[in-house]
C-alpha cells in the first residue's frame, strides 16, 4: 500500500533527535529521507551507548530508520555545491543548525530558495532565528532548564528535575513534522514554497499549556508539585499494601464514585470535596485521607474495584512491562526489523493507525554513507565520473 507521503523526497541535514524523529516520521508516512552526515563520524547519537545494536547506538537507531544515509563534507566548497545540487531536487529540507551556522554552510532558507522557489525549508534551532539567544548553543536538558519544565518538575524539597526523556526534543520534532505537512499542503495550494522556522523554546512554551496559562493568569509562576496537579485532586500515585497505582479523579462525579468505592461515599457531600475548586484548596486533608484508605489492600484489589466503577486508575509500570504488556502486544507496537549487520532490532513503531495509507517501516536504520552512490545516481543522476570527480575535490571527505 502506498504511503501517504509517496513521492516527497526531505534532505534530512539534522542530527541528534529533534530533527531525525521529525524526519523519521515523514519516512514512516512514505517520504524519501535522504539523510547526510558527517564522513567518518555520522550523527552524534551513534555513538550515545550503551546499549548498541550492532555498531551503533539503540539511540540512534530509535530515530533514523526509513532513511538513505549520504556521507557529504559540508565544509568543503564540493560538498556545499552537492548539497545544493540536492537542494534543487527535493521537497523538503530539515536541518538544525544554528541560525548562523546555516547561513555559514549555505543551507538556509534564503540561499536555497533562490535555487528552488517551491521548496519547504524547516529550521529547527535552541531559540529561533531572533532575540538575544538566537546564536546560543543549546540541547534538550538546556532547553528544559531555560523553558520552565526544571522548575515544575520533581518533589517540592527536592532540585528542579529533567523529564526522563528528551521530551522537548520529542515535541518539537512533532511540530516540525506538522509544520512541513501543513507547509506542503499550503504549497499544493499555492505553488510557492514555503519557510518553516521551530524553536525548541517555542514549543516547550506551547507544550507547557495548562502551567504557562495558569502564570498568564494569576501572575503566580507554578511550582515544583511532585506527582501532583496544579488543578485537579484527586490525580496522583498513592501507595496500596504492596505497590503504586495513579488513581484519576478528573470530574465530580468521578470523585464521587471514588468515595464511594473507598466506602467513604459522604465525601461527596463534603463542603471541602463536593467540587473539584474545593478539593484543590483542601488538597492535603483529601490526598492523606485517600492514601490511608489505599493502604490498606493490594494494587489489583484497587484496580478490579475501580476499573467496575469506572474510575481511571493504573499500575505504575516500568518501560519493560509496558511495552511487553497485553494491550501493547494486540496493538502491535514493537516490530522487528532485520538490520544487515546488527541482525533482528526490535523497534517501536509509528503509532498513528492511518488506513489505508499505513505508516511502515521499509528500511532499518542505515549505516553511515551507505546510500551515497545510490541517491547521487538517482536524485542527481549523476554519473560514476562526476562522483570521482567530486570525491577527489573533498566533497566526502578525506
Amino acid at each position: 500500500m502506498a504511503g501517504a507521503l509517496d513521492g516527497i523526497t526531505v534532505l534530512d541535514l539534522s542530527r541528534v533527535l529533534a530533527g531525525p524523529y521529525c524526519t523519521m516520521l515523514l519516512g514512516d508516512l512514505g517520504a524519501d529521507v535522504i539523510k547526510v552526515e558527517r564522513p567518518g563520524v555520522g550523527d552524534d547519537t551513534r555513538r550515545w551507548g550503551p546499549p548498541f545494536a550492532g555498531e551503533d547506538a539503540a539511540y540512534f537507531h530509535s530515530v533514523n530508520r526509513n532513511k538513505r544515509s549520504i556521507a557529504i563534507d559540508l565544509t568543503t566548497a564540493a560538498g556545499k555545491s552537492v548539497i545544493l545540487k540536492l537542494a534543487r531536487e527535493v521537497d523538503v529540507v530539515v536541518h538544525n543548525f544554528q541560525p548562523v551556522v546555516a547561513s555559514r554552510l549555505g543551507v538556509d532558507h534564503a540561499t536555497l530558495s533562490a535555487e528552488h522557489p517551491r521548496l519547504v525549508h524547516c529550521a529547527i534551532s535552541s531559540f529561533g532565528a531572533g532575540g538575544p539567544d538566537a546564536d546560543r548553543p543549546g540541547y534538550d536538558v538546556l532547553v528544559q532548564a531555560m523553558g520552565g519544565l526544571m522548575s515544575i518538575t520533581g518533589e517540592p524539597e527536592g532540585p528542579p528535575t529533567k523529564v526522563g526523556v528528551a521530551i522537548v526534543d520529542v515535541v518539537t520534532g512533532l511540530f516540525a513534522m506538522g509544520g512541513i505537512l501543513a507547509a506542503l499542503r499550503a504549497r499544493d495550494t499555492t505553488g510557492e514554497g514555503q519557510r518553516l522556522e521551530v524553536a525548541l523554546q517555542d514549543c516547550l512554551a506551547s507544550a507547557l499549556v495548562n502551567q504557562a496559562q495558569n502564570y498568564l493568569v494569576s501572575g503566580h509562576a507554578p511550582q515544583r508539585m511532585g506527582n501532583a496537579h496544579p488543578n485537579l485532586v484527586p490525580y496522583q500515585p498513592f501507595a496500596a499494601a504492596d505497590g503504586w497505582l495513579v488513581v484519576a479523579g478528573g470530574n465530580d462525579a468521578m470523585f464521587r464514585r471514588l468515595a464511594e468505592v473507598l466506602g467513604r461515599a459522604e465525601w461527596a457531600d463534603d463542603p471541602r470535596f463536593t467540587d473539584n475548586a474545593a478539593r484543590v484548596a483542601h488538597r492535603d486533608v483529601l490526598v492523606e485521607a485517600i492514601g490511608r484508605c489505599i493502604a490498606g489492600e493490594t494494587v489489583d484489589v484497587w484496580l478490579e474495584r475501580l476499573s467496575a466503577a469506572g474510575v481511571p486508575a493504573g499500575p505504575i509500570r516500568d518501560v519493560g512491562a509496558m511495552l511487553d504488556s497485553p494491550q501493547m502486544r494486540e496493538r502491535g507496537m514493537v516490530v522487528e526489523v532485520t538490520h544487515p549487520t546488527a541482525g533482528p532490532i526490535p523497534m517501536v513503531r509509528n503509532p498513528l493507525h492511518l488506513t489505508p495509507a499505513t505508516p511502515s517501516i521499509r528500511r532499518p536504520p542505515p549505516s553511515c554513507g551507505e546510500h551515497g552512490d545510490e541517491v547521487l545516481s538517482e536524485v542527481l543522476d549523476a554519473e560514476p565520473s562526476v562522483v570521482a570527480a567530486w570525491r577527489d575535490e573533498g566533497a566526502f571527505g578525506n
